[in-house]
């Protein structure tokens, strides 16, 4: 299965194919993550990653497969979301590397993403990229949640206020 991104970059695509494509990682696309679905969290993560790194000359493919995988977990209703904040990092990698082969750079990715929470201090340059990509894509797509939320909800109080003057 040939799956590509919303993102025109053909290799960016090819980089990540094999892993957005596996079955599992797929039923990233049920999980809800900062209001929308995880699955495309760390398709965004990856590709501003990928992005930046490349601009940079340092391991791009590395750190767009390490950033893909940041958040690969499932537990989002049955645990606590301070202990997530902390833990998910280690089960994204336990995750990762139980469908995955990934070299050190990709595992320090995933588990310092979460740094300071994690508690995990990034070795290379490319995982403090990801930790500060991963933290201001959460920032936007959480403003993006309450913008279109209240754009609704705007949207239905006007819609009454209109039915109430017709009457």
């Amino acid at each position: 299965m040939r799956l590509k991104t919303v993102y025109p970059d053909i290799e960016f695509n090819q980089i990540i194919e094999p892993i957005i494509s596996h079955k599992e990682y797929q039923t990233m696309k049920n999980c809800i993550h900062h209001g929308m679905n995880r699955y495309d969290h760390m398709i965004r993560v990856s590709y501003y990653s990928y992005k930046i790194t490349k601009f940079l000359h340092l391991n791009y493919k590395a750190t767009a497969r390490g950033s893909v995988l940041h958040d690969f977990f499932h537990d989002e209703d049955t645990v606590s979301k301070s202990k997530r904040l902390v833990k998910h990092a280690d089960q994204a990698l336990s995750n990762s590397l139980q469908y995955f082969e990934l070299d050190d750079l990709e595992q320090d990715i995933i588990k310092t993403h979460m740094f300071p929470l994690g508690h995990r201090i990034p070795k290379y340059l490319e995982s403090w990229i990801v930790d500060i990509v991963d933290d201001v894509a959460s920032v936007f797509e959480k403003t993006y949640v309450v913008k279109e939320n209240m754009s609704a909800g705007l949207t239905m109080i006007l819609l009454m206020f209109w039915f109430v003057i017709k009457k």
